[in-house]
């Protein structure tokens, strides 16, 4: 069995996987799947220090003294839907950018969108 903080640990590994390719990748496609990759680390930080050894699912019962808590799942299960949801817009976002200026890469669409819009653009 994985304990919780070995699992907090590889969360925290993955955190940092992610963030960097947020960081060093120049492809649009590759820094989204960077976020959804950071974003999975969360959840799965979030689920590490939540879980408790020998505890039952909250149905009431004879016999059964030690129940898990149902927020940290609910927020788990709340957290996932958000991140297809934020990713697949994010998805839709990006095939309009890449229908727009004919590229993926992120510095391209940088220098396409100040030429296109002036220097009301940020670095």
């Amino acid at each position: 069995m994985v304990t919780g903080s070995f699992a907090a640990s590889i969360a925290v590994l993955v955190f940092a996987i992610g963030t960097g390719g947020l960081i060093l990748k120049n492809n649009l496609i590759m820094k989204l799947l960077s976020l959804n990759i950071v974003n999975t680390s969360s959840i799965l930080f979030f689920i590490a220090v939540s879980y408790r050894q020998g505890v039952q699912a909250p149905i009431i019962g004879p016999g059964k003294e030690l129940y898990a808590d149902p927020l940290p799942q609910a927020l788990v299960l709340t957290a996932i839907v958000i991140n297809f949801g934020v990713l697949a817009l994010s998805l839709i976002f990006a095939i309009s950018i890449v229908r727009r200026y004919h590229t993926l890469d992120v510095k391209k669409i940088q220098r396409e969108a100040r030429r296109e819009f002036g220097s009301g653009v940020e670095d």
